[in-house]
């Protein structure tokens, strides 16, 4: 429309250009003057030059440009530097592309029906409001829309407004300790729990593209793997952080708050519609297809239950052809789409055996103990996540291609790197590592938390994640995957 205004053609930050500028001519020094050239081919100094500068227009987003138009630029440059158009658009090929489509669809749908809303207000009527109370049922609310949809933005959407209304009625400020530790806790059971299982979160259809992108990586991560090594750390991850963030911010007193409240809310949204009851039953059957399919019982793919799922709805009139482009945030599918065809391209032109090679003697020292290479490569992760924040993508592209050479060599299972991912992925020692946490933020607004306590339930995260770890380390062994 010619006279609306774009939202992303904005007036950019001096640390946006600064950080851009920064990696641009670090981009453009590698390919100019390579080097690496004894070991890597001038092909691979100029791919390296432009997924670094990609990554750069990810991470800073100058002038608000959208991931999906960094990732055109990115496309655009490969295939005129002669990379193949098979490896550059291989991620949209992936089985992954196909499960996150519909699973946006989905969660856009629980929001549109008002089914996410229905499940937080049916338990809190249940129960006399208290804080701890709230911080349970927020907790379970989070767990159950992470069975429903793998969309972290839907959960946050449905959760912290309800948060923000309880503290609101209670007249509480967002930014005490109190209506701050609410709003947080409703961010983190929105983050960590559907981490535990494969379609819980976006990060499974990502990291499984990327696995499967990798011949000798196809088959290894599937949904049962998947939950034997996150399930657990998740959880934990879930109370440490919950019961810990209480603890820290110990609210005092009582809400001034009934339960009647949420009956009343209840009531007003009427009796459970059509649409409600066949996105709930579409829902629950694709979860218990994902988890039957991962002992064998059918031979339906999650791809193929999910897009199935969608023709269902979209036969039974719960979605139609305009949902389809409102409900779907093509951004994130051009994003992740292309951040997966980086590991195509990374392993078919060399990329991923030259790093391979420099990585296997800097983690050999490590790789014979279990718990100093744990600790040191999340460590590693946690201070990295300062540069890569857009979840940790470049991380990911880079090493995940590596993971069987390093296997070979170091004996090292590659599951053992998908909780790292997923612990430091969701990391916010700082608000701007973490789009999820951003994007509460611009939920709440003015009306939630401050910086210092978003940044102090950020250091109870990464502590909560490390006590989890000492006791997940003997779980991963006695499992063999460490």
């Amino acid at each position: 429309m010619l006279g609306k205004k774009r939202n992303w053609g904005m007036k950019t930050s001096k640390l946006s250009i600064i950080g851009t500028s920064s990696v641009l001519l670090l981009g453009v020094f590698i390919g100019l003057f390579q080097p690496w050239v004894a070991d890597l081919s001038p092909m691979g100094h100029h791919i390296l030059m432009i997924v670094l500068i990609t990554v750069g227009l990810w991470i800073f987003k100058p002038f608000g440009i959208p991931f999906s138009f960094s990732a055109f630029f990115m496309m655009t440059a490969l295939l005129a530097r002669g990379v193949p158009m098979a490896y550059v658009f291989s991620g949209f090929t992936s089985g992954s592309v196909w499960t996150l489509i519909p699973a946006l669809l989905f969660g856009y749908v629980i929001i549109k029906t008002g089914l996410g809303k229905r499940i937080a207000l049916i338990l809190l009527k249940q129960f006399d409001p208290s804080y701890r109370n709230l911080i349970v049922i927020f907790s379970l609310v989070g767990i159950i829309l992470s069975i429903l949809t793998p969309s972290i933005t839907v959960r946050i959407s449905v959760l912290l407004p309800v948060a923000l209304s309880c503290i609101e009625v209670c007249e509480i400020k967002g930014d005490s300790k109190e209506g701050a530790l609410i709003l947080l806790t409703s961010v983190i059971v929105a983050l960590v729990p559907g981490t535990g299982w494969l379609t819980g979160s976006l990060y499974g259809p990502v990291v499984l593209g990327m696995f499967e992108s990798v011949p000798a990586l196809q088959g290894v991560l599937t949904f049962n793997a998947w939950a034997m090594v996150n399930l657990l750390p998740a959880l934990l991850i879930t109370v440490f952080v919950v019961f810990g963030g209480y603890f820290v911010f110990r609210p005092k007193g009582k809400l001034n708050l009934s339960k009647s409240l949420f009956v009343k809310k209840y009531e007003e949204m009427g009796e459970v519609t059509h649409h409600e009851k066949k996105i709930t039953t579409v829902l629950v059957a694709c979860f218990i297809l994902f988890i039957t399919g991962g002992f064998g019982l059918h031979p339906f793919p999650v791809p193929a239950i999910v897009m199935g799922g969608a023709f269902v709805l979209a036969i039974t009139g719960v979605v139609n052809h305009a949902d389809l482009g409102v409900g779907v945030n093509w951004d994130t599918v051009i994003f992740i789409g292309s951040s997966i065809s980086l590991i195509m391209v990374f392993g078919e032109m060399g990329i991923a055996d030259w790093i391979g090679g420099m990585l296997i003697p800097l983690i050999a020292p490590i790789s014979d103990s279990p718990w100093l290479f744990i600790y040191t490569i999340i460590l590693f992760f946690f201070l990295w996540k300062f540069v890569d924040i857009a979840t940790l993508v470049l991380a990911k592209a880079v090493l995940i291609p590596t993971l069987p050479l390093i296997s070979q060599e170091l004996g090292i299972n590659p599951l053992i790197w998908v909780p790292i991912f997923l612990m430091a992925g969701n990391t916010f020692f700082l608000i701007y590592t973490n789009p999820f946490v951003l994007l509460g933020k611009t939920v709440v607004g003015d009306k939630g938390w401050n910086s210092k306590q978003v940044n102090t339930y950020g250091l109870i995260y990464g502590v909560a994640c490390l006590i989890v770890i000492a006791i997940c380390i003997p779980y991963w062994m006695a499992m063999g995957v460490l």
